[in-house]
């Protein structure tokens, strides 16, 4: 048996509570009767609290409240296998966590609207293996190629400018590591997804490029950034004030969106571009649009275990519960007893 959410199971510890208000409220109220009337009188015009029914109809009403809280748990049991179909692609997202990938002219800033984005693109990939790869200075490997799309939702979360070391925006090394990563294969089709603002310093990104296409992998490119004013690049000082990176003239850098390189890496290797800019785009309808055809290669099915969820059982038998306690007297009715006549005059 397995627990969906087992968390809710620290609730039975309220059981043992509610048996205790019940037994409490039971003798009050036996303490009070005996308290304003005398034994003769009390079994007169009370019913007997020393029957066994209030002790069944609190029984019944504690194991009711027990059900509902392992039906909250949602228990499953029950062996079943279930077919699921695994796609051929496999796709690296090379996200660019630079300095300047925090500039505000993409809101909230380019590296969150592009981790969102991300997060709209895993949506389409049901099935597909997902990798994902930050880079500044040097790349880096936080996700290797998975289908727990949970986990890697884990990862994205934590990415930030601290996640590779800094040190400039090396486009080509990061796609040289993802072809490293990613091993051939002949029957699942290969993509990367170049998620940057395009300020390359020197990697030789368009040879990179050239291996991907040798390897046949399509290389998709996302240009952030506004192209014409750019963006400011937001720091703060030791004192925690806002400033913004200058130049060695003193005068503040602002960070324009090249999106040059990432036409020459999409056209060499079959890929596109998708000059994102300022505006809003969904990646994952640019998937639809460009990247769902690809996974037309060998589609392979397995039998995975799961279990059947049971929850509906445990809800069913407490909701049951409840009604036959509300059903149960508190108390058995006794028989009213026959006064002559001649003794009511």
């Amino acid at each position: 048996m397995y627990w969906e959410n087992p968390s809710v199971l620290l609730g039975l510890w309220i059981l043992p509570a509610v048996a205790g208000l019940l037994i409490y409220a039971h003798r009050k109220r036996a303490a009070a009767a005996r308290r304003f009337a005398d034994p003769t009188m009390v079994r007169r015009l009370m019913p007997s609290m020393r029957s066994a029914r209030p002790w069944v109809k609190g029984a019944v009403l504690l194991l009711a409240l027990g059900c509902l809280i392992v039906a909250g748990a949602r228990p499953r049991f029950g062996v079943y296998f279930e077919e699921t179909v695994q796609r051929g692609v496999d796709l690296f997202v090379l996200l660019d966590v630079s300095r300047s990938m925090t500039a505000e002219d993409v809101a909230p800033n380019r590296l969150e609207r592009a981790k969102s984005d991300i997060r709209d693109l895993l949506q389409e990939l049901v099935g597909d293996r997902v990798g994902l790869i930050v880079f500044a200075g040097k790349p880096v490997v936080k996700a290797p190629l998975t289908t727990d799309h949970g986990f890697f939702r884990v990862v994205l979360d934590e990415v930030d400018t601290h996640s590779a070391p800094r040190g400039g925006t090396l486009i080509g090394d990061a796609i040289r590591k993802s072809l490293e990563a990613m091993p051939p294969q002949r029957d699942r089709d290969q993509v990367v997804v170049l998620i940057t603002d395009g300020e390359d310093q020197a990697s030789f990104p368009e040879e990179a490029a050239e291996q991907a296409a040798e390897r046949g992998v399509k290389i998709f490119t996302v240009g952030l950034g506004d192209s014409r004013e750019g963006g400011r690049i937001p720091v703060r000082d030791d004192s925690g004030r806002l400033q913004y990176v200058k130049e060695t003239s003193g005068q503040e850098h602002w960070s324009k969106l090249d999106d040059r390189v990432l036409k020459k890496i999409a056209l060499a290797t079959g890929g596109a571009y998708i000059p994102a800019g300022t505006r809003a785009y969904d990646l994952g309808q640019i998937y639809q649009d460009h990247l769902a055809t690809l996974a037309q290669g060998e589609v392979r099915a397995e039998k995975r275990k799961r279990y059947r969820e049971r929850f509906q059982l445990f809800a069913c038998l407490g909701i049951v519960l409840l009604l036959v306690e509300m059903g149960i007297p508190a108390y058995r009715r006794e028989h009213a007893v026959a006064v002559p006549r001649e003794q009511r005059r």
